[in-house]
């Protein structure tokens, strides 16, 4: 079905089933990265992607036999849901980490502001060119 360029003559034919139970390995390191982003746990994250990565390679360089039996359109459709709904849940995951990181910078680039010591304890600071904690949000 899939052949990487290269491969397919030292990759064995391999049962349309083992491509199912590839895909729902693959399924299940998604599910698995979920739970690393959402415990905010970097040794988790880079080895659910890490499994993620190698059953890729495996899936690339997997040669169905034309003439086995294949699983049926709802084994893989139900395979294919389950992958978009964690690459959706995954990116949306993954999104707001990093909105919360542009947040986070943005208020500690606020806080650090150089503050004119000269002014006193009770005058205002002199007026900058940017409103305080304006920062790009491209930053």
């Amino acid at each position: 079905m899939r052949v990487s360029s290269g491969k397919a003559s030292s990759t064995a034919f391999v049962a349309p089933a083992d491509e199912a139970v590839l895909l729902e390995a693959l399924a299940e390191a998604g599910d698995a990265l979920t739970s690393a982003l959402v415990a905010h746990d970097l040794d988790a994250i880079t080895a659910a992607t890490r499994a993620a990565e190698v059953l890729c390679e495996r899936l690339d360089a997997t040669v169905v036999d034309p003439d086995a039996p294949r699983p049926s359109r709802d084994e893989f459709a139900v395979i294919s849901e389950r992958l978009a709904a964690t690459a959706r849940r995954n990116a949306i995951l993954l999104e707001t980490a990093w909105l919360t990181d542009a947040a986070i910078l943005r208020l500690l680039a606020a806080a650090a502001l150089e503050q004119d010591d000269t002014a006193g304890p009770y005058q205002t600071p002199a007026a900058s060119p940017a409103p305080a904690g304006w920062l790009d949000r491209s930053a």
